[in-house]
C-alpha cells in the first residue's frame, strides 16, 4: 500500500463526524489529527474496551495506512495490526500489549517507552525505528523477526520468544533479555553494552562483531553459543552459565565466568589475561593461541583439554583437575599448579619456568620436547608432588624436587644442575645422561637404573654416611655397564 495515500483527505476526515459505525482504522485516524489530545486518548481507550468486552479482541486494524500518524500513548491493546502500514509512525507511550502484529510495515517507527508485552509479532521486519525504554516482555512470538538499525536502549525482551530472530547493527545497550528464548537468534554488529541475558536461553545463538562490555550472561543455558570477533568482552559476565560446546574467537577483554559449565568449548585468538574462571568446568575443551596470562582458575576442571600456544604466565591453576590435558607448546612461567590433579598428563615443549608444582598429581604424565631444553622447568617446585611413573625429559636446572614420590620414574636425558632432591626415593626410576652436577641428595636409595649421569656418583658420596649403599651401587652397577657396553655397536 502506498503510505502517502493515506494522507490523501485528512483534512476531510478529520472535519467528518465519526461514530460507531466507522471502521477501527477510520476512527483512529479520525483521532490521531485531533488537536484535544486528552479527548481523543479517552474516545480510543474506550472503544478499545468496549472491543474487548465484546469480541475478547481490540481494535481490528489490519491492512490499514497508519504512514506518519502520530498514535502516541493510545490504547491499543489486543488491536490487531497485520499487514498494516506503520512507517513513520510515532507510537511513543502507546499500549500495544496482547497485540497482533504479522508482516507489519515497520520502517522509522518509533515505539519509545511503548507496552508491547505479551504481542504475537511473527515474521515482522523493524527498519531503523525506535524501541527505547520499550517493554516487549514474554513476547509470545517473534520468530524470524528482523530488526536492523534499531534503537533499543533500555528496552525490555523479559522472556520473550525470539527464535531465530537477526539483529544487525541495533544499539541495544542497557537493553535485558533476561529468561529469554532465543535459539537460533542471530546477533551481527551490534552494540550491547551492560546488557543483560540472565537465565536466557541460547541455543545455537551467534555473535559477531558484536559489543558485548559489561554484558551479563550468568546462569544462562544452552548448547553452541558462537561469540565471534567481539569488539570488546570486557567485564562480560559468564557466572554459573550452562553453555556446553560454547565458541570464543578473537575476544579480547576480561570475562568474569565462575563456575562457568562449558564442557567441550572452543576459545581460540583471544586475549583473556586476568580473567576469572574459578570452578569453571571446561571438560574437553580447546584453547589455541589464547592468553590467560594471570588468570583465576583455581579449582577449574579441564580434564581431557587441548591447550596449544597459549599463555598462562601467572595464572593460578591451584587444585584445578585435568586429568589427560594435553598442553603443547604453551608458556606457564610462574603459574601456580600446587594441588593440580593431573594424571596422565601430556605436557610437552613448554616455557614453565619458575611454575610451582607442589603437592600436584602428574601420576604417569609424560613431561617433555623434541629436546629435553625445550621443555623448560628451571626454579620449578616439584615439592611433594607425585611424579610415579612419569616420563620427564626437560631442562630443571635448580628445580626443587623435595619429598616428590618418584617410584618407577624415568628421567632420561634431564638436567638436574643444582636441583634439591632431598627426601626421594627413586625406586626402579631411570636415569639415561641425566645431569645431576651440584644436586642436592640426601635419600637416594637403590635399586635405580643410571646410565651415563654426570654429577650423581659426587651427589651421592657428598651425601650423608646413610648413602654409603647408594654410592656402592652406583659404582658397581656403572662397572656392570661398562662391560655391558664393551664391543657394543
Amino acid at each position: 500500500m502506498d503510505c502517502n495515500a493515506g494522507n490523501i483527505g485528512d483534512s476531510a476526515v478529520q472535519r467528518a463526524p465519526i461514530g460507531h459505525s466507522s471502521s477501527d482504522g477510520d476512527f483512529l485516524r479520525y483521532w490521531s489529527r485531533s488537536g484535544d489530545r486528552a479527548s481523543a486518548l479517552a474516545a480510543v481507550r474506550t472503544r478499545t474496551e468496549d472491543a474487548i468486552k465484546k469480541t475478547g479482541i481490540g481494535l481490528r486494524l489490519s491492512d490499514e495506512n497508519f504512514c506518519g500518524y502520530d498514535l502516541s500513548e493510545f490504547s491499543l491493546r489486543r488491536s490487531v495490526l497485520n499487514r498494516a502500514q506503520l512507517h513513520r509512525a510515532k507510537l511513543d507511550l502507546a499500549d500495544l500489549s496482547e497485540a497482533t502484529l504479522i508482516c507489519p510495515g515497520l520502517e522509522n517507527a518509533s515505539f519509545r517507552g511503548a507496552k508491547l508485552d505479551f504481542t504475537y509479532m511473527h515474521a515482522i521486519a523493524a527498519q531503523v525505528c525506535n524501541f527505547d525504554d520499550a517493554s516487549l516482555r514474554n513476547v509470545i512470538d517473534a520468530t524470524g523477526s528482523l530488526f536492523h538499525g534499531c534503537s533499543m536502549r533500555r528496552t525490555r525482551f523479559d522472556n520473550a520468544v525470539l527464535s531465530g530472530v537477526l539483529f544487525y547493527q541495533c544499539d541495544a545497550s542497557h537493553a535485558t533479555f533476561d529468561g529469554a528464548e532465543l535459539q537460533g537468534t542471530t546477533i551481527n554488529e551490534c552494540f550491547l553494552p551492560l546488557s543483560s541475558f540472565r537465565l536466557a536461553k541460547l541455543n545455537q545463538v551467534t555473535v559477531t562483531n558484536t559489543h558485548l562490555a559489561g554484558c551479563c550472561f550468568s546462569r544462562s543455558r544452552g548448547e553452541s553459543l558462537s561469540i565471534l570477533r567481539p569488539t570488546s568482552v570486557n567485564e562480560l559476565a559468564l557466572d554459573d552459565a550452562y553453555l556446553p560446546y560454547l565458541r570464543l574467537q578473537k575476544a579480547h577483554g576480561h570475562i568474569m565466568a565462575k563456575a562457568l559449565n562449558a564442557p567441550f568449548s572452543d576459545f581460540s585468538l583471544s586475549n583473556l589475561s586476568n580473567a576469572d574462571l574459578e570452578q569453571a568446568d571446561l571438560t574437553q575443551g580447546r584453547f589455541l593461541s589464547v592468553n590467560f596470562a594471570n588468570a583465576n582458575l583455581v579449582g577449574a576442571v579441564l580434564n581431557g583439554a587441548s591447550v596449544r600456544c597459549c599463555q598462562f604466565d601467572g595464572a593460578d591453576m591451584s587444585h584445578a583437575s585435568g586429568e589427560a590435558i594435553s598442553i603443547t607448546e604453551s608458556a606457564m612461567r610462574a603459574a601456580n599448579f600446587s594441588g593440580l590433579r593431573a594424571r596422565s598428563a601430556f605436557i610437552r615443549g613448554c616455557d614453565a619456568a619458575g611454575a610451582d608444582f607442589s603437592r600436584a598429581y602428574l601420576y604417569r604424565s609424560v613431561i617433555t620436547g623434541d629436546l629435553a631444553q625445550s621443555m623448560t622447568l628451571t626454579r620449578a617446585n616439584f615439592e611433594g608432588a607425585n611424579l610415579i611413573q612419569s616420563y620427564i625429559a626437560a631442562e630443571m636446572t635448580d628445580s626443587n624436587l623435595e619429598a616428590a614420590r618418584t617410584a618407577y620414574v624415568r628421567m632420561n636425558q634431564s638436567s638436574l644442575h643444582r636441583a634439591n632432591l632431598s627426601g626421594i626415593s627413586p625406586f626402579q626410576a631411570s636415569f639415561v645422561k641425566t645431569d645431576f652436577s651440584d644436586a642436592k641428595i640426601t635419600t637416594f636409595e637403590p635399586p635405580f637404573f643410571a646410565d651415563r649421569c654426570p654429577g650423581l656418583g659426587p651427589a651421592l658420596k657428598a651425601a650423608s654416611d646413610q648413602q654409603n649403599d647408594a654410592s656402592n651401587y652406583l659404582t658397581e652397577f656403572s662397572s656392570l655397564m661398562r662391560r655391558g657396553r664393551e664391543g657394543s655397536t
